[in-house]
């Protein structure tokens, strides 16, 4: 990979700043595309006048603010190229609290602001509150850098049971628009699919619960796992099972272990467990398990500038969804996973986790 270095061309008046040559939005992205994004690095937008967009890229210990755009054709603003320094930023001993050397609308340097980073926001504060702005990160999204375990169109996921009257757990992107469902791989039958159709979903969690709706289904056996609806800590031991990259490596079910390494996921999305556990295309909607079968998680995501970063979103909004079916649902309350090995643990669980087929 290139490292770029930004001349920053300083009068002796310490006045205008050169136009870097090599920062645009397109470069940017791509850059970061390549690397592990710092927290705070990514695009800014203020929300109100004169409307600049703003391009916030780590540089050794400090951070450049790179001009993009700006949302006025007054003719002030004119002498401001794509690739601009518009502020240097050096940290503080406070986290996500900088200083700054910023460069206003006629180039000449002011250090009048102190930049605070809080929630998605950058904001700008002086000494007068009148004179303070607010921008808001507007890249990377979620979804700029996260990755669905699924990615292709007709999409095969996976889902898992969560009661014996054919209730089966998937992602909300699996489902998506979804003109049939099938399940694939009820008691290990994968010659066999059963239709099913959605009862409740959950777009901004990326859940759903649909129902195997086929007269040729009964029931399944009680239940082997519980729901644990407490929060799991760092460095404790999961496994993942799901059906990925089923053109290249068929239809077993395929285990993958690793730890928590993050209480929250993308970006600090407390709706979300980091692991390391790897997982591909068509493990969306799999299930996430602690070491005593416990199930504490949805796989839904990975990171696509990381490695061994995936995400799972956190049981407990699973159980939100649950009540919201129409009628009520009694979970199992019994762990028969609990203390057997993992071997014995996958060998039980895995009459109850299944491909996902949408057309």
């Amino acid at each position: 990979m290139k490292i770029f270095i930004l001349l920053i061309l300083i009068s002796l008046n310490n006045s205008a700043i050169s136009q870097s040559e090599f920062w645009t939005e397109s470069k940017l992205k791509k850059y970061w595309g390549n690397k592990s994004i710092d927290d705070i690095e990514g695009i800014y937008e203020d929300v109100s006048y004169p409307y600049y967009k703003l391009g916030l890229v780590k540089d050794s210990n400090d951070y450049k603010l790179i001009f993009l755009s700006i949302g006025t054709k007054d003719r002030e603003f004119k002498r401001w190229k794509e690739g601009d320094i518009k502020g240097i930023l050096k940290p503080t001993a406070s986290q996500n609290l900088f200083t700054s050397t910023w460069y206003k609308v006629d180039k000449e340097p002011t250090q009048r602001y102190t930049i605070i980073f809080e929630k998605g926001l950058m904001k700008l504060l002086t000494t007068s509150i009148a004179d303070n702005e607010i921008y808001l990160k507007t890249y990377p999204t979620k979804q700029d850098f996260s990755t669905p375990a699924n990615e292709n169109r007709p999409v095969s996921g996976t889902g898992f049971a969560i009661s014996s009257t054919g209730i089966i757990v998937t992602n909300y992107h699996v489902i998506d628009g979804a003109k049939s469902i099938k399940v694939r791989g009820v008691n290990s039958e994968f010659t066999k699919t059963f239709n099913a159709r959605i009862v409740v979903s959950d777009k901004n969690n990326d859940l759903a619960l649909i129902q195997i709706d086929d007269a040729n289904f009964t029931s399944f056996v009680k239940i082997p796992y519980t729901i644990k609806t407490t929060l799991s800590g760092v460095g404790e031991n999961i496994f993942v099972l799901g059906f990925p990259l089923r053109a290249t490596m068929g239809d077993e079910i395929k285990l993958t272990n690793g730890i928590i390494s993050s209480k929250t996921g993308f970006q600090g999305d407390i709706t979300s467990y980091q692991i390391s556990a790897p997982i591909q295309p068509g493990n969306s909607g799999g299930p996430l398990f602690d070491s005593q079968g416990n199930l504490i998680g949805i796989i839904n995501a990975k990171h696509r500038g990381a490695e061994n970063a995936s995400y799972a979103i956190k049981s407990s909004y699973l159980i939100n969804l649950i009540e919201l079916l129409p009628t009520s649902l009694t979970l199992e309350t019994e762990n028969i996973l609990t203390n057997k090995p993992l071997t014995d643990q996958v060998e039980q669980i895995n009459k109850f986790v299944f491909i996902i087929e949408v057309n």
